[in-house]
């Protein structure tokens, strides 16, 4: 939409169109967004995990996910992300080095998930389970690979470490969704153990992310505001 008003001003048109509740179920979420922790998924082609993966990072209050698509592309289903996609960013890139590079120059430290007995014998790689990560540190994001194929070598290089999920049974992986899910659980127990301030969203990224989801929480959200801007000319 050419000229789109500022989130303040959607705010404002399509806000009396939310019922008070859904308005304060957007801010109680909001509160909770983190950009602090983020998934990188190395070109995943189950379509099943895709979505369970969006629909654990949503539920976990990740805003951010970083795709990788060489092969495959990224397209979740509705009936297992059961719409989660719209409220999560999703960064799509076409080569390794690109996701890296972003990933970096946004502070993050990167580290490769990879099963235990991989990642303790991961050479020039540091490991550690994700009971003992410490996130204080900064940023970090866990890069996930393919199923079966594991993460890329070229992309097991790039990254700064490796965490694993400590394992007591003969199985030595788990299924990439449950992985994330895995992770995500005891990595928001770390950042909520963190204060506020280190992982909570600017005040700029709230706003317009408030706007977004007032618009998404309307069936037809962008045509009625659409309409309203042309009724106030």
């Amino acid at each position: 939409m050419p000229n789109r008003p500022s989130a303040k001003k959607i705010k404002e048109l399509l806000a009396p169109l939310l019922t008070s509740e859904r308005r304060r179920r957007i801010k109680y979420v909001l509160e909770r967004r983190t950009k602090y922790v983020t998934l990188v998924l190395d070109d995943l082609y189950h379509q099943h995990n895709m979505s369970a993966v969006v629909r654990s990072c949503e539920a976990f209050g990740i805003q951010d996910v970083h795709v990788i698509e060489l092969e495959n592309r990224f397209v979740p289903t509705h009936g297992v992300s059961m719409g989660a996609q719209q409220w999560i960013s999703i960064y799509r890139y076409s080569s390794i080095s690109d996701c890296i590079n972003v990933l970096k120059e946004n502070g993050y430290r990167i580290l490769a998930a990879d099963p235990p007995e991989k990642a303790l014998e991961t050479k020039q790689k540091t490991s550690v389970s994700i009971d003992d990560l410490d996130i204080k540190e900064g940023r970090v994001a866990i890069v996930l690979g393919k199923e079966l194929d594991g993460l890329d070598p070229r992309l097991r290089n790039q990254c700064d470490s490796v965490v694993y999920i400590p394992m007591k049974g003969f199985t030595e992986s788990l299924n990439v969704s449950v992985t994330a899910a895995l992770f995500l659980y005891q990595l928001r127990k770390k950042i909520d153990e963190l204060p506020t301030q280190l992982w909570r969203l600017k005040d700029e990224e709230i706003e317009e992310l408030e706007a977004l989801w007032y618009v998404k929480s309307l069936k037809r959200g962008e045509q009625i505001l659409n309409e309203l801007l042309e009724r106030r000319g």
